[in-house]
């Protein structure tokens, strides 16, 4: 009878402790650079232009900084500027998912529910918004030249801890874009 309750008693103590939800990270980037589009490659390449040579480097440079991160999901919006910077930071341990670039609601509602380590890339208009979204702080707008910024938000369960706006160092091929 004794070592019932000891073990029910261990038991409960055991599923407390597993319901307690494990900290977690998000970081949330724009894009790396975008490829100019003239005007002979059409319509299409321009609604969804690749990297740049310069965004191809800001990637490779955001893959090595994040590389010793535990990240598990790297989410794009589906475009090839977002799907090429989330690629370069796939492993064997982490998938590449889409989402809709037009629902962030949604986005950050599975974000939460999923409470995993995660980066998600979006576009200036969207990052601030989903961090704005997730913090419950009012965010500051990007401008369509700025790169680098990574949002680093900490969550404990779905108790919002802390945001850090990081600076990507900007890569040497990029400096003639400032």
């Amino acid at each position: 009878m004794k070592i019932s309750k000891i073990l029910l008693v261990s038991l409960l103590s055991f599923a407390t402790c597993a319901a307690q939800a494990a900290p977690y990270q998000l970081y949330l980037v724009r894009h790396a650079h975008k490829a100019e589009v003239n005007k002979v490659s059409g319509e299409a390449a321009a609604k969804d232009p690749a990297l740049s040579a310069c965004g191809k480097a800001q990637a490779a440079a955001l893959a090595t900084l994040l590389a010793r991160v535990p990240l598990t999901r790297l989410y794009h919006s589906g475009y090839q500027r977002t799907q090429l910077t989330a690629a370069a930071l796939l492993t064997s341990n982490r998938q590449l998912e889409s989402y809709p670039a037009a629902d962030i609601e949604s986005l950050a509602s599975r974000l939460m529910q999923q409470q995993q380590n995660a980066l998600v890339v979006g576009h200036s208009n969207t990052v601030p918004q989903l961090a704005e979204l997730l913090s419950k702080t009012p965010q500051v707008a990007l401008t369509e030249q700025d790169y680098g910024l990574i949002y680093q938000l900490q969550f404990d369960g779905n108790n919002f801890i802390s945001l850090n706006i990081l600076q990507l160092p900007m890569p040497a091929l990029c400096e003639s874009i400032r």
